[in-house]
């Protein structure tokens, strides 16, 4: 990304439009890189690593808070409640099947359950629902993986190195 690219705010926000810097371009091109869910530490260390970018973790945080505020990032929980990160993939609601050990994910849209939220809130008079329909496993190159069935404690992403990771 060219220096001095302002990144897009949501129609909805009335922030400003900022301007980009190397440490948010860096973040940015760390996201890029793949297309799992990553945690701030995980994309911390890749920036800090393949790009010898001076930057701090409360840095990313920053960076990526701003990111899923600009709806340029989207966010899922971990199981342990950690926020993990990655690049929007389309701008609709959706819910991921999450991979625990490589962060790759399968997004889907329980419509069943969309309409049953709609309802119960119309019902009991709420305004500005929102919900977390959360669902985790290993997926099938996970479970493949040499080694996969010693591996009994179920890393979380976080807990991968940078070079761990795999792409879906």
């Amino acid at each position: 990304m060219p220096k001095g690219v302002v990144f897009p705010v949501s129609s909805l926000s009335e922030r400003p439009r900022r301007r980009s810097t190397a440490k948010q371009r860096a973040v940015l091109e760390a996201l890029r890189e793949q297309e799992n869910f990553r945690s701030a530490q995980q994309l911390y260390l890749d920036v800090r690593q393949k790009r010898q970018l001076g930057i701090g973790l409360t840095s990313v945080y920053r960076i990526l808070r701003t990111l899923a505020d600009d709806r340029i990032a989207e966010t899922q929980r971990a199981e342990d409640g950690e926020i993990l990160y990655r690049l929007r993939t389309g701008t609709g609601h959706r819910h991921y099947l999450v991979c625990r050990r490589c962060g790759a994910a399968v997004g889907f849209t329980p419509v069943e359950i969309e309409e049953h939220t709609h309802r119960l809130s119309r019902q009991h008079h709420y305004t500005d629902v929102t919900h977390y329909v959360d669902l985790y496993g290993i997926c099938p190159r996970c479970r493949a993986a040499p080694g996969s069935e010693r591996s009994a404690g179920r890393p979380h992403p976080a807990a991968l190195h940078a070079d761990d990771r795999r792409l879906p």
